[in-house]
């Protein structure tokens, strides 16, 4: 494989593997931010949104263009800046949420315990969408290749839960429809290789983590109306912390920019 193709290919398996771990990160962040937020940070907030909004953005647009009409030209004053403004303020209050969530307070209290939280959360939902992206491109290649990458994706997967701590039943909820989303992923890509593959992969990528979702969270509810104890699906938090990450990492092979090297590899 050329050397473009694969930096091509790793960055766009670290794009994914980003998406993924995002949600979790803004989901606990926005928790420590609600802790702490008051009327001064929502003023420091609109103004550097302001500044954003109707400076640095405008002016990002137009270096892009290099003289071109500017991008708001259809649009009156007053509707492009409160739409400039809105996304602008939301921006900084991501940003705000995730370094909180990192820094724990803002009188930065446990700094480097919190950063090394905050890492460990990152690798744990990223690890196993980049190897099995890696997996996916592998696919397209010969046997010799594409089986052990994708047996490796599975290895790591395992690695991640020990390695963090999770217990029996989080271990199989998250290998069991990752196994599955590596097998369909990979018999798409060897079955079309073209700009319209990862949004293929990222629709079956949906589709199992709906299902299996839905099928678990019916019988964690047949469980709980039973009143067996003894054995659990999902937790209440692992659930929806398992949503927000399949949201991400669908988000990250939708909004990823195109990966397809320039010649198929060969098939054996």
């Amino acid at each position: 494989m050329p050397l473009r193709s694969a930096s091509n290919g790793f960055f766009f398996a670290l794009w994914v593997a980003v998406c993924a771990a995002a949600p979790e990160f803004l989901w606990q962040g926005l928790f420590s931010l609600f802790g702490h937020f008051s009327l001064t940070d929502a003023a420091a907030a609109l103004l550097i949104g302001a500044i954003l909004a109707f400076f640095v953005e405008p002016v990002l647009e137009r270096l892009r263009g290099f003289g071109d009409a500017p991008a708001h030209a259809e649009k009156s004053p007053a509707f492009a800046a409160c739409e400039a403004l809105s996304f602008a303020v939301v921006a900084v209050c991501v940003h705000e949420a995730i370094t909180v969530y990192v820094a724990a307070s803002h009188s930065n209290e446990q700094a480097g315990e919190n950063l090394a939280k905050a890492v460990a959360t990152a690798l744990q939902w990223a690890i196993t969408p980049f190897f099995i992206t890696i997996a996916w491109m592998a696919a397209r290649g010969p046997s010799w290749i594409a089986w052990p990458m994708a047996a490796f994706a599975v290895i790591v997967s395992l690695i991640v839960g020990v390695m963090f701590g999770w217990s029996a039943h989080v271990l199989v909820t998250s290998v069991v429809p990752a196994i599955c989303v590596l097998i369909a992923g990979c018999i798409i890509v060897r079955e079309q290789w073209d700009a319209s593959t990862f949004r293929r992969c990222a629709r079956a990528t949906g589709v199992i983590a709906l299902v299996w979702l839905a099928l678990t969270g019916t019988l964690q509810l047949v469980l709980w109306l039973a009143h067996v104890q003894a054995f659990r699906v999902y937790e209440r938090s692992e659930f929806w912390s398992d949503l927000r990450f399949y949201i991400g990492w669908v988000t990250g092979l939708l909004v990823a920019p195109a990966f397809v090297p320039e010649a198929p590899l060969a098939r054996r």
